[in-house]
């Protein structure tokens, strides 16, 4: 007689055998990219203002971000090419370690640059986030831990769940507590998650993780209070929106978009009457311009996005490789379902910003690498070898 485990991993590779990663791996790229045209458009209409009044130009800050897709593509192009597994095998130490350095160079060198009260901003000649290169290199380190190391061991030795533990620790908090100390809240606990997420697929180490992160926790104390009227004001968006003009200007905005909209460029909430309104807060701008119509189509555009993702994911047989697509697709799901509920003053302010149509190079580019890593695994179906010569 056939066991209920034996006939669920029966069901689990039938329906694994329907889904094509090829197939997949193209609708997630036309939703994506059908994404990133509307935010290319749409971000020259709510920065032309701004660029024209700070500038004399309209197209200033539009053509800034022009180096933002030319870098994308290119790393869109590295994310396709190279061999997946390589990303868990051998450079997501080197990724990690220099991640990690750019994040310190930014509160401890001159190098770091600050905006907004936090030294979010590392200049090597160009100006972009470390953080946001993070949100590939913490998850793929965590993903090597739970998946080669753990299987593999390290010089041909089984890593047991304490130094895994430790491990772990010390790929998601190094990371999380720098990026904490620039301070940039809402990035470092976003990180977290994602940098989390691959853990649960060792349930020791993960429920270990929750029992040292207590104390560690402690630590973030004086940062929080140092800064508690601030955090004060971000939550007071989700009970008092009229008290945070910023929320309110963008409450207003999407409501007074209608059903359809005012019209493509003739909104009026970006003439510096809304903070952001080329960066954290552009959904508004969208949404007044384009009204629910246009608001539903970008909704089930990223919903296809976590559709398409989820279904790859499961079509593609290496649990490494299948793991990686779920934090890509999460990172960018998440990250756009925490700016529109920010939007709508059903979550706290965070400056979390809306991935592919936001101001700002580094996380359009890096977003596009990772769709890139993300098209790369759905061109192979089975487990991959990777020489490590």
């Amino acid at each position: 007689m056939q066991t209920s485990s034996g006939s669920s991993s029966i069901l689990e590779v039938e329906a694994r055998a329907q889904l094509d990663p090829a197939r997949e791996g193209f609708r997630f790229l036309s939703a994506v990219f059908m994404i990133l045209v509307i935010g290319m458009f749409f971000h020259y209409s709510a920065s032309s203002y701004r660029s024209f009044v700070a500038e004399a130009d309209p197209t200033a800050m539009w053509v800034k971000q022009l180096k933002g897709y030319g870098l994308g593509c290119l790393l869109f192009a590295v994310g396709y090419l190279i061999q997946p597994r390589r990303w868990i095998e051998m450079y997501w130490i080197p990724l990690w370690v220099g991640v990690v350095l750019l994040l310190l160079a930014t509160i401890v060198s001159p190098l770091g640059r600050e905006l907004n009260d936090a030294y979010r901003w590392l200049d090597l000649g160009i100006r972009f986030q470390p953080s946001e290169l993070a949100k590939f290199t913490v998850p793929a380190a965590t993903i090597a831990l739970t998946g080669v190391l753990r299987y593999r061991g390290v010089m041909g030795r089984q890593i047991g769940v304490r130094s895994a533990t430790l491990i772990a620790a010390a790929l998601v908090g190094i990371p999380f507590f720098i990026i904490w100390k620039q301070p940039d809240f809402g990035t470092a606990l976003f990180l977290l998650i994602l940098g989390l997420i691959p853990l649960l697929r060792w349930p020791q180490v993960c429920l270990f993780c929750g029992v040292i992160s207590g104390p560690l926790l402690l630590l973030l104390l004086p940062k929080v209070i140092s800064r508690m009227s601030e955090m004060e004001q971000r939550f007071e968006a989700l009970f008092n929106p009229q008290g945070v003009p910023q929320v309110w200007a963008g409450l207003q905005a999407i409501g007074s978009g209608g059903w359809t909209g005012k019209g493509i460029g003739m909104g009026t909430s970006k003439t510096l009457y809304m903070p952001s309104e080329y960066s954290d807060f552009i959904f508004a701008v969208f949404a007044e311009e384009t009204g629910f119509l246009g608001v539903t189509v970008l909704i089930t555009l990223y919903s296809l996005v976590l559709l398409f993702g989820w279904r790859l994911s499961r079509a593609v047989e290496d649990a490494d490789l299948a793991c990686l697509v779920r934090v890509v697709t999460i990172a960018i799901t998440g990250q756009a379902a925490i700016n529109l509920l920010v939007n709508v003053a059903l979550f706290p302010t965070k400056g979390i910003p809306l991935p592919f149509f936001s101001h700002g190079s580094t996380g359009l580019a890096v977003f596009m690498g990772m769709t890139g890593v993300v098209i790369g695994i759905s061109r192979t179906r089975g487990r991959q070898a990777v020489s490590l010569t």
